[in-house]
């Protein structure tokens, strides 16, 4: 295979670029075997994809800003855990205050059948890292108040919840309150049931239950991206702050450094790190975002990047559009920052043989540690060559199990994707063989593809009908909880309302669950287009999990923290070319199961009633 001449100058400028940047910063330096590995990598990339960066592929409609003369690096420490913060919010909300377990502070409230249900807020004493989460059991009670108060007064409230010294304290660096974020929900009974013969408005209206409000970071006028630097609060509709999240070291003014990156040697490392995104025949990509900004690993500093986005349309139309987002390194850091085109950290997944039909293979994947829950990953079938598909199901894990003391928690099968595995009858021996399962791009409404971003598609209405099994112990399975990473799949009960062509009715959101969930507790996701790989959201939503607590709030607080201002587009599938925001998570769940934590995996029959939540525009 033959790298184009463009391909291979974007290789050169990248290395040149990496040379000229160690000589400029004389506190760091970079090896000979660091640059030949790093030319290594660049020239491999763009033999292995010579298409991809030609100009037909990628296309830059966004320029490349000038670095300043100078730049600042911003030192990082544990900023102290927000106690008297965390407690003064949990007393308002009813809820005991923060007790020592093991080495993090727990607060549990009185919802829940486990004890793991009932965590309401963790802090962990080492990072000052805390998290207090609301319960989505409790917003939708009949009792429950089912106006917001105005937008204007959940500003406010938020507004010195956030410029609480307590909670997020001054330092060199600026915190940016951002618009509230609605959460919204609505319930259906299914049709036929003795649950539909009683449903009510209390249960089938859409209605708000709370409303976040995310502050964003930044560091001489520049945008914080990363694992660390997120904040926000929660409110209940009455006012009350039921939620809130803090991953935020305090930052003080290090070592200043003179960039020597050009602009030619940033398009080229973009070009790199999108090649494997467009590596499939008939994918486009257009980088309409190129900014100057800082990136928080969670470590020791705030280190200068170029962030950029990349709007990617695949070459199958039942696919939508999906955008990326990446950084390209201006100097040289200690700390982690993520590399699109780098080979993949940990395990690759393993090729399962797919079983005859009539035939019982027995038990696939690795054996469990008796009492463990399982989990299952299931990585899109191009993952050698794009690295982030298996980076995302593992970081994703490495969350899940970073924290001391976390439940038990064994990963019996980590398998390539194939449609098969989710539709059919060979599902029960894979995604119906875990208690959790997580699935991988690329989407559509109730659609995914398990082959780059195109092929072998499974679609949600397959599953549960025309003789598929469904999901869960009514359906002779285990699986309680499915994390669908991936963009639009769960369409909410408005955008069933308004959609193209649509009936204008919201309780069809429901029509295509009704077979999956044969016991199924959650399925977790997006409704519109998400931003990807995005390993901040993996990692904090891994970690959130494995604490305890209501699963489904730890998502959309997750989701608003790190990506709650992602930016607007118009949308595909709703009337009137109505703009809509990217990563706007949505979720189904079984009424009996509103408030459980990832560990709730117990056996139930089908469901009969469900309740959609989701973010509004």
């Amino acid at each position: 295979m033959r790298a184009t001449p463009h391909a291979a100058m974007a290789a050169i400028h990248w290395v040149k670029d990496r040379v000229r940047g160690a000589a400029d910063d004389p506190l760091l330096t970079v090896s000979l075997t660091t640059l030949v590995a790093g030319m290594i990598a660049a020239i491999l990339v763009a033999l292995a994809f010579p298409a991809a960066a030609q100009t037909q592929s990628i296309q830059f409609s966004a320029e490349v800003p000038p670095a300043p003369a100078q730049m600042q690096v911003y030192k990082l420490t544990v900023t102290a855990p927000p106690l008297d913060f965390l407690n003064e919010k949990l007393s308002a909300a009813k809820l005991p205050p923060l007790a020592k377990e093991q080495d993090r502070l727990v607060a549990r409230g009185v919802t829940g059948a486990e004890a793991t249900d009932q965590v309401r807020a963790f802090v962990d004493t080492d990072t000052g890292n805390a998290h207090f989460l609301p319960n989505l059991a409790e917003l939708v009670r009949p009792d429950a108040v089912r106006e917001a108060i105005p937008l204007d007064r959940v500003r406010e409230i938020a507004r010195q919840a956030l410029t609480d010294t307590r909670f997020i304290p001054k330092d060199v660096t600026e915190a940016r309150i951002d618009e509230p974020i609605t959460v919204m929900a609505g319930g259906a009974a299914q049709p036929g049931s003795e649950t539909a013969a009683v449903a009510t408005d209390t249960l089938t209206a859409p209605r708000p239950v709370m409303s976040i409000v995310p502050a964003f970071r930044y560091a001489g006028g520049l945008r914080v991206y990363g694992r660390g630097s997120h904040a926000l609060v929660s409110l209940a509709n009455d006012g009350t702050v039921i939620g809130a999240l803090r991953r935020w070291r305090t930052a003080a003014s290090g070592r200043m450094f003179k960039p020597a990156i050009t602009a030619e040697a940033v398009r080229a490392d973009i070009q790199r790190q999108l090649a494997p995104s467009v590596a499939r025949e008939g994918t486009k990509a257009d980088v309409d975002k190129i900014t100057l900004a800082y990136y928080d690993a969670d470590e020791t500093e705030l280190r200068p990047v170029y962030y950029f986005e990349a709007t990617v349309t695949p070459p199958e139309p039942k696919i939508s559009p999906f955008k990326i987002a990446g950084f390209v390194p201006i100097g040289k850091s200690a700390d982690t920052l993520p590399d699109l085109a780098a080979q993949p950290a940990g395990p690759g997944p393993d090729t399962p043989k797919r079983p005859a039909a009539g035939v019982d293979p027995g038990r696939m994947g690795a054996m469990a540690t008796p009492g463990d829950f399982t989990l299952g990953e299931y990585a899109n079938q191009d993952w050698p060559n794009n690295g982030a598909y298996v980076d995302m199901a593992n970081t994703f894990l490495s969350g899940l199990t970073s924290v001391s003391g976390h439940g038990p928690i064994t990963r019996t099968q980590w398998y390539v994707a194939y449609a098969w595995e989710v539709v059919g009858p060979q599902s029960k021996y894979f995604m119906n063989a875990v208690n959790v399962a997580y699935t991988e791009p690329h989407g559509d409404w109730l659609t995914n593809s398990t082959l780059s971003n195109c092929c072998d598609i499974w679609y949600v209405p397959n599953i549960g009908s025309g003789g598929n099994p469904g999901f869960g112990h009514a359906a002779g399975g285990d699986l309680a909880t499915w994390i669908i990473m991936s963009c639009e799949v769960i369409p909410s009960m408005y955008d069933r309302q308004y959609e193209q062509g649509g009936a204008g009715n919201p309780q069809t959101a429901f029509d295509a669950w009704w077979g999956v969930f044969q016991g199924l507790h959650n399925a977790i996701g997006f409704r519109t287009v998400m931003f990807y790989p995005d390993d901040a959201l993996q990692y904090g939503f891994g970690r959130d999990a494995a604490q305890g607590g209501d699963l489904n709030a730890a998502w959309f607080q997750e989701v608003a923290a790190v990506d709650g201002n992602d930016g607007t587009y118009t949308s595909q599938h709703l009337k009137n070319g109505t703009v809509v925001h990217y990563d706007r998570a949505s979720t189904m769940i079984d009424a009996r199961d509103l408030g459980q934590s990832i560990y709730s995996v117990g056996p139930q029959s089908a469901s009969t009633q469900l309740w959609n939540f989701w973010m509004g525009n």
